[in-house]
């Protein structure tokens, strides 16, 4: 009993994994193209912010930037409902069922749900999809398949039908209910939840360490914990403070902002991009070549905080192995940190920093130019692969197996 529950834990994974492989081409676009939209074309990118050149307020440029902005929300959406799509087609595929319908009304079923309700009041869309949502939607739609395939064909086709009409109903019902968007609602939960901001180093890495388990076993983070947050409280007294008086008086040291976000978000949350590099250094055997031609197309993107790709490719969701290294590497990155500060060996994180602005230089921008970040960011990084090196081992090497496996 045991081995069979094993043995298909394995083929979950296996088919869970080939699903996310089947998402990453789009997750490359896509990374691509928000690092342009960042960086470039946005009317409040990196370049627009630096140069302050006047065509980016002009309505031709707006349009492109909206239009860039859609784009990216439409692979938000697609790469959603294609997943959902590909884990069901090789769920059935493997038992032997027909695939097509139901993986295509999965698809539709995503679509639908994520395209009516998945973005905010703002028109923003999700910072990336719940993917552990989405693993339950599609296993909910292979049970019914399962359950009514044995009573008949017809029967099982109806009820993925009616599934889906309900879901286009609902959907639809809730466009008269404006304020009722789920990933809006849960953002601004969170803001709620978190008050004016966390300002002792105890309550930083608490929220830290959440953002690691959303992260590591598939929910959706809130932007409060994935982007610098300018609109804490706390954010707002230290730049006042700064601004007025000097940035040697502000009343928070220890915040998000001047903490996590200066020496922890390397590349994204558990400092990933620690993660690619020992994944580029451990995958220099020749059965790891995938994985470090992985950690190659990915690292570009992953500088610039876009580092979706390669939590699909390796993968790094629902990789609890690896949740660990996560922690340990993100707790010594905020202490170290925390203890800069403290000595007064540099300038704190207040400033706003432009759209855009590349993670390993946030605390150097922030600071207003303190060149000292830069080492600190080094020294960090360089702790961190090593810490993470073991582990990127463990999890190659099993990888590799489950792949000869089948």
């Amino acid at each position: 009993m045991k081995h069979s529950y094993f043995k298909y834990f394995l083929k979950f994974r296996y088919q869970l994994y080939q699903s996310f492989s089947d998402v990453f081409p789009f997750a490359m676009i896509y990374a691509w193209l928000a690092i342009c939209y960042n960086l470039l074309i946005s009317e409040n990118s990196f370049l627009a912010e630096t140069s302050q050149w006047d065509f980016y307020l002009q309505g031709w440029w707006l349009f492109i930037s909206q239009s860039l902005s859609n784009v990216l929300r439409f692979l938000t959406y697609f790469m959603s409902a294609f997943f959902v799509a590909s884990f069901i087609k090789r769920d059935l595929e493997h038992s032997k069922a027909d695939s097509y319908l139901p993986s295509l009304l999965g698809f539709l079923a995503v679509w639908l749900t994520v395209s009516k309700s998945a973005q905010g009041a703002d028109g923003t869309p999700l910072s990336q999809p719940s993917w552990l949502l989405l693993i339950f939607i599609s296993l909910a739609i292979i049970l019914v398949v399962r359950l009514w395939r044995w009573q008949s064909q017809a029967l099982a086709y109806s009820g993925l039908g009616i599934i889906l009409i309900s879901i286009y109903l609902i959907s639809n019902f809730l466009k008269h209910f404006p304020s009722f968007k789920p990933e809006y609602l849960l953002q601004m939960s969170f803001s709620d939840w978190m008050g004016n901001g966390p300002s002792h180093l105890w309550q930083v890495l608490l929220w830290s360490l959440l953002a690691i388990f959303l992260l590591i076993f598939g929910f959706v983070i809130p932007n409060v914990l994935l982007h610098p947050y300018t609109e804490l409280t706390v954010v707002g007294d230290n730049l006042n403070a700064a601004l007025n008086q000097s940035i040697d008086k502000i009343p928070h040291l220890f915040t998000l902002y001047t903490v996590k976000d200066s020496f922890a978000m390397f590349g994204g949350v558990g400092l990933i991009l620690a993660l690619a590099i020992a994944v580029f250094i451990e995958s220099r055997r020749r059965s790891y070549s995938p994985y470090r031609r992985l950690a190659l197309w990915t690292m570009i993107p992953i500088i610039f905080d876009q580092n979706l790709p390669f939590l699909l490719g390796l993968p790094v969701i629902l990789q609890p192995i690896l949740l660990l290294p996560m922690v340990v590497t993100t707790l010594i990155a905020e202490g170290l940190g925390a203890l800069c500060l403290q000595l007064g060996w540099l300038d704190p994180s207040v400033y706003t920093v432009p759209n855009g602005t590349p993670s390993l230089l946030f605390g150097f921008l922030a600071s207003n130019g303190d060149w000292r970040y830069l080492l600190v960011t080094l020294v960090i990084l360089v702790l961190s692969v090593l810490i993470y090196l073991p582990f990127v081992k463990i999890a190659l090497s099993k990888e590799v197996a489950h792949e000869k496996t089948h």
